[in-house]
């Protein structure tokens, strides 16, 4: 099951707060796995130490 969800954090990048609208799939064991964003996440020279990607994929840095 696909669900979507915004997600509101800080973008290096753009210098400002911003939000992000996240695509999940959920597993067999109801944990989200994050599918796409749609910011330049990976493209971006800070998607190593994104805070807002963390938090969209539920992890700390």
């Amino acid at each position: 099951m696909e669900t979507e969800a915004f997600i509101s954090g800080f973008c290096k990048r753009q210098n400002q707060t911003r939000t992000v609208l996240c695509e999940y799939e959920t597993a067999k064991d109801d944990s989200r796995i994050l599918l796409e964003a749609d910011c330049d996440y990976g493209k971006c020279e800070h998607s190593r130490d994104c805070t807002l990607m963390a938090q969209a994929a539920g992890r700390t840095l």
